[in-house]
């Protein structure tokens, strides 16, 4: 009974461990790569929230270019709900064109931008408007769903979205920026993320710690793929829109600008790996677990054709999600009449390829790797 005990202690207190360890190296990290350097950064202006209490004057009329949204002007008064002149009340001009319409009303939260050049009058305009409360509310909204449909294990799979959060925002994104390697920062990150999330969404076991190991081997094995379409392509982190701006950054800070396009791979096919690697080894284990006679043989052969089932949906899926994205670009791509060759050698096709191809062969080699594994670990405690 005390070792039972001791055994659902400790089961517990794993994932509340790693999950405490993963938390201290992003703090770590955090605190190692300072983001010292910016691009661009003025003392003058700042972004500040404030709500409008009146509007004063309106010269609006519908745009003839953007239906469903007015063009013109609007005299506003507004006060500032946080930082230094938290309480001060302004009135200025709110310019509402077909590409930025910010229209408001008395009550609206938005954002202004406030440029006070020293002895020059200060300058006032609508950014956006203040969508911090919604994104909370969203969030807490989702969140709800989850834990409400999914009880324990919805809690659970919030907790790791929150984890995998801290852990890009605090570890991944510093560290690449201040020029470490891309490729291996990610692959920790994929290592924590996908430890953490596992290990709570189906706790510490033989078969989590299968899905872990198929998990990473096959994005580790994708990165031979994308070598190989990356040459054949002749693309590199070069070849990103933000290139630009990226380049000024690497000179300042070491950025590893080859490497991002990779990086970036990887962390969005994570989730389709994990999915696939989990339920290849959930049923597998299952199998084994209610057909303890059956052979090593017969478990591969059953986890390769589970696999090949979820592989073409998998495949789907990222390459679906790449193109989706993309809906906006190609659709300017057609109104400018772009010829075939120019189309086929576009920077644009050539890194939706690669990325949509990449994810998949991810996906694809777990299949096998995720098999063999549990097969190897098939009457084995």
């Amino acid at each position: 009974m005390k070792k039972l005990f001791s055994r659902i202690t400790a089961k517990k207190l794993i994932p509340i461990i790693m999950i405490a360890v993963i938390l201290l190296g992003v703090f770590i990290t955090w605190k190692l790569n300072p983001i010292d350097y910016e691009l661009y950064k003025s003392d003058t202006i700042s972004y500040v929230k404030a709500k409008v209490t009146a509007v004063n004057e309106e010269r609006l009329q519908p745009s003839t270019d953007t239906p469903g949204r007015n063009v013109g002007d609007q005299s506003i008064t507004v006060v500032f709900t946080e930082g230094d002149h938290k309480g001060e009340s302004v009135t200025f001009n709110n310019i509402l064109s077909s590409t930025h319409s910010v229209e408001v009303e008395v009550g609206t939260r938005i954002i202004v931008k406030c440029d006070r050049p020293e002895g020059v009058e200060p300058f006032f305009s609508v950014y956006q408007y203040d969508r911090s409360i919604g994104i909370v509310i969203a969030f807490a909204i989702f969140i709800a769903i989850i834990c409400l449909v999914g009880h324990g294990k919805g809690l659970r799979a919030a907790i790791a979205l929150l984890v995998s959060i801290l852990v890009v925002a605090g570890a991944l994104i510093p560290a690449i920026y201040n020029g470490l390697s891309p490729i291996a920062v990610t692959l920790a990150v994929c290592v924590a993320i996908s430890s953490v999330t596992l290990v709570l969404m189906n706790g510490f076991s033989a078969k989590t710690a299968a899905a872990i190991v198929s998990t990473v081997i096959g994005l580790a094995a994708s990165a031979l793929l994308y070598a190989v379409i990356a040459g054949i392509l002749t693309v590199t982190g070069y070849n990103l829109e933000e290139t630009e701006s990226l380049i000024l950054i690497s000179r300042n800070t070491g950025l590893v600008l080859a490497e991002i396009l990779f990086s970036g791979i990887l962390l969005s096919s994570l989730g389709a790996v994990m999915d696939t690697a989990m339920s290849i080894a959930s049923a597998l284990f299952e199998l084994a677990e209610n057909k303890p006679d059956i052979k090593k043989a017969e478990l591969l052969r059953s986890g390769m054709n589970i696999g090949r089932d979820m592989i073409g949906t998998m495949c789907q899926t990222l390459v679906l999600a790449f193109v989706g994205s993309s809906v906006a670009t190609l659709l300017v791509v057609v109104a400018y009449s772009t010829s075939f060759n120019r189309f086929m050698s576009s920077d644009f096709l050539a890194l939706e390829v690669l990325q949509a191809l990449t994810g998949s062969f991810a996906v694809i080699l777990t299949v096998p790797i995720t098999a063999f594994l549990c097969s190897r670990l098939h009457g084995k405690r």
